[in-house]
């Protein structure tokens, strides 16, 4: 019984081998990443609806995210150790961009007569930042010696740099009953505002789907599309003094503005997640065979 469950583990062990040796390869190559990328946070949301239930002369107060382009360029190193399994890595860098949209209205009457003071600023907010990542993905090839194939892994990234352009416009408008009796605009505008409430480590469960197009005897040059999944959050703030004294409705990235935030509605903006969906093209330009 022992002999032939050792001849029976040798048997496995030596097809193994073959299988592995006869599709074991490694190539190298180039790739570039485009797509869309943006910072979501639902506490965000839900406590500035609290805010507008806590008091009935705000109109509206909501915050929006809006995805951005980003662009990243990447080496390429794939370990093909069958024939329908690879494991490719992608050493490279990502710029990233978020951007939030934010408009608040309110209403406050004037004692004493019928005339009221309505105030509405609107605020925009685009976060930027250069990522240092490591991808490392498993890719299968759905049916034996035809293009297209599936995508899973991890993508670890190390965010460096991350700035925050802020613009935002108030407006001062005096009504009475029946006519608009004047109004002003004030513009406010900050860039590069140093964001340095962040953890710079992130990472992400990533899966795709792609196709190999034939450009030589190889099958060298893929196309994926990708989804990244956070698995990591992170507070996003700044401590600059200025930007802080001047800020209307952007103070919530700031150190003050965030902790204010909390404590009036007892959310917690430690949890923004970064998503991304992109379009990878990679391109193999040398292999060896082993």
């Amino acid at each position: 019984m022992d002999n032939t469950f050792r001849k029976i583990l040798l048997l496995l062990f030596v097809t193994a081998s073959t299988v592995f040796t006869g599709y074991s390869q490694i190539s190298f190559g180039v790739g570039s990443t485009f797509g869309l990328g943006y910072l979501r946070s639902s506490q965000l949301k839900q406590g500035a609806h609290s805010i507008e239930n806590q008091n009935s002369n705000i109109q509206n107060l909501n915050y929006k995210v809006r995805a951005s382009a980003q662009i990243g360029f990447q080496g390429v190193v794939q370990y093909r150790i069958a024939h329908q399994w690879s494991i490719v890595a992608s050493p490279g860098f990502n710029l990233f961009r978020s951007t939030y949209n934010n408009l608040y209205i309110v209403n406050e009457p004037i004692p004493g007569g019928d005339t009221y003071i309505t105030h509405k600023v609107m605020s925009t907010a685009h976060f930027k930042s250069t990522q240092l990542i490591l991808p490392i993905m498993a890719k299968y090839y759905i049916i034996p010696d035809k293009s297209y194939f599936a995508t899973a892994g991890f993508r670890l990234a190390y965010n460096t740099g991350m700035r925050m352009y802020s613009d935002e416009d108030s407006i001062t408008s005096y009504y009475s009953s029946t006519d608009l009796l004047s109004s002003n605009k004030i513009e406010t505008e900050y860039k590069k505002v140093k964001v340095d409430g962040y953890k710079p480590f992130q990472a992400h469960l990533v899966l795709g789907v792609g196709t190999s197009v034939l450009t030589g005897y190889r099958h060298n040059l893929d196309i994926e599309l990708n989804y990244a999944i956070p698995l990591t959050s992170s507070p996003y703030y700044t401590t600059d003094a200025d930007y802080s004294a001047h800020a209307l409705n952007n103070s919530i990235y700031t150190a003050a503005g965030k902790a204010s935030f909390e404590n009036a509605t007892g959310k917690n903006l430690d949890k923004y997640r970064m998503h991304m969906i992109t379009l990878t093209v990679r391109y193999l330009i040398y292999s060896i065979n082993k």
